[in-house]
């Protein structure tokens, strides 16, 4: 409302209040909501009367034009307002294509890239699909394996490598079962090549601290299907592995500031021996700028302070600095 009312200052000198757009445009999209949602019975749909009498004296006190209103409900009956795909509408459309229990957070996933409450939840504002590809699991690399056996569709997003089977093929769709998904945190790929499978893939975890283990094989197709994959993987994992280096940096920028902060206060205190309820007042302030400082910088997080910088990262994984 106010980059329309920016945009068309004509329009809106008609009304007495400019927060009367506001009003409107909310009304608008609960038009919308109500006309096309599935979940409201045809007869209990928003009728043009009741659209104009919700809006009576909106304008302080004053009624916005019938013709205004009647313009409004008529256009949006003959054609629904609808956002454009972004990102998240991709993943969601993923998320609903596979069917199961799906724990796509692993329990050694960074705590600061975790979901937004629901660790099961997979379209997440900061994540976005790489790329689909379909890989073959390898049991056993020492042990050959018929020709398309433990096939799998992998679907590699910004922060998460999920693997998938198919379910069910319908006719304009195809729906998937869960096998298992792993963060790119920690995250090396490795290639590897024998006499079984000649295009073959090792995924690895790395996390440090933890003990370095094999967490899935895959063979590729063919080489183009496995210089694709591996290299889309590669810059994924750099990515997250790039965020977590500004997130370390920023936390220890936050800490030396939390010492100096304190290192000052106890060299007041201790160059000048001040008595009485002065010296008091001043200790006092210090200790409570000190505790509160580090009540604020506890817990993870990417943080979007001054220490983070943003501009070389890519836009997708800005929005990991609001999770925590």
């Amino acid at each position: 409302s106010q980059r329309y009312c920016l945009c068309n200052p004509d329009v809106v000198q008609q009304y007495h209040n400019p927060d009367t757009i506001f009003i409107l445009a909310f009304a608008i999209i609960l038009l919308n909501t109500d006309m096309y949602s599935p979940n409201v019975k045809p007869e209990r749909k928003m009728r043009l009367d009741d659209f104009v009498k919700n809006l009576r004296g909106v304008d302080d006190g004053a009624d916005i034009p019938r013709e205004i209103l009647v313009g409004i409900y008529e256009r949006i009956q003959k054609q629904e307002l609808r956002t454009n795909d972004d990102h998240v509408t991709q993943v969601t459309k993923v998320e609903k294509s596979i069917v199961g229990k799906k724990p796509v957070m692993p329990a050694t996933s960074r705590p600061s890239v975790r979901g937004h409450g629901d660790k099961n939840a997979l379209s997440l504002p900061h994540r976005r699909l790489v790329c689909y590809c379909r890989l073959f699991e390898v049991p056993d690399p020492t042990k050959p394996q018929k020709l398309g056996l433990h096939q799998r569709e992998i679907f590699l997003f910004n922060d998460l490598l999920v693997v998938t089977k198919i379910f069910q093929r319908k006719k304009n769709a195809v729906m998937y079962s869960f096998r298992q998904s792993f963060s790119l945190y920690g995250m090396q790929v490795h290639l590897f090549e024998n006499q079984f499978y000649p295009h073959g893939i090792k995924i690895m975890s790395a996390v440090p601290g933890a003990e370095t283990k094999v967490l899935a094989l895959f063979n590729a197709p063919n080489p183009q299907d496995r210089k694709k994959f591996v290299d889309d993987l590669k810059e994924s994992i750099a990515e997250v592995q790039e965020m977590e280096k500004h997130r370390i940096e920023t936390e220890l920028e936050k800490q030396k500031g939390v010492v100096r902060v304190g290192g000052q206060g106890q060299g007041r205190s201790g160059s000048k021996k001040e008595s009485g309820a002065r010296c008091r007042a001043r200790g006092a302030s210090n200790n409570g700028a000190l505790g509160g400082r580090a009540s604020m910088d506890d817990g993870y997080g990417y943080a979007a302070g001054e220490g983070l910088k943003r501009s070389t990262l890519s836009s997708s994984l800005r929005d990991l600095s609001d999770v925590g």
